[in-house]
């Protein structure tokens, strides 16, 4: 189960100073160093958030979408954010002026699900299970990162969970969810992760 850090500086300092041991094959892409430096200040969103918004930026640089000639070249790499005000901000500071394979990041706020067209990542923020699953439903065969915070996330369908492990956050992939999206995860962002199965799946083999 996922367990915040917020308000647990110590604990939250560990996580960030643990993650460049996450990595050696590619520390310098994924831990080192981060969009913007991950340090508590009073105007800054808690650290836990500040690590994941790193790390959101980091997936980019791991993850093959499939070409898409009908997207606008111009809207840039667009993150959209479900239900987690704090974690777009975060986000805003993180990918302020950066760029992947020539894409300016931009992060979109979500009041609905409506329309996810323009999202590349969709983060969805909230913990209530039974609503995820619908959430996920709605984007499931899309070429959309879903990322997500809650227990049982990836068995459930998404790609990739944020988890608290050793007081550091981690995360899962279920390349099951990522393969049915038309994405391509690199294997070195795999040897990184805990990895998942779809819980349908998983019953039906018992």
């Amino acid at each position: 189960m996922s367990v915040g850090c917020a308000g647990r500086r110590r604990l939250c300092r560990r996580s960030i100073r643990g993650l460049p041991r996450l990595a050696p094959v590619i520390l310098a892409a994924l831990a080192l160093p981060f969009p913007q430096p991950v340090v508590a200040q009073e105007s800054s969103p808690p650290l836990e958030y500040q690590v994941k918004a790193a790390f959101l930026f980091n997936f980019a640089k791991f993850v093959q979408w499939p070409s898409d000639t009908t997207r606008d070249a111009d809207e840039g790499f667009v993150i959209c954010v479900f239900d987690d005000e704090i974690l777009a901000q975060s986000l805003d500071h993180a990918v302020s002026g950066k760029t992947v394979e020539g894409r300016v990041f931009r992060v979109r706020r979500l009041q609905t699900l409506d329309d996810t067209r323009s999202c590349r990542m969709l983060y969805l923020g909230g913990s209530d299970t039974s609503r995820l699953v619908a959430l996920l439903k709605s984007v499931r065969t899309t070429a959309v990162l879903t990322v997500g915070n809650a227990p049982g996330f990836t068995r459930q369908g998404g790609i990739i969970n944020f988890i608290m492990q050793d007081n550091r956050v981690r995360f899962e992939i279920n390349p099951e969810a990522a393969d049915r999206a038309g994405l391509r995860i690199s294997s070195k962002l795999l040897q990184l992760a805990t990895i998942v199965r779809d819980a349908a799946k998983l019953e039906n083999e018992r």
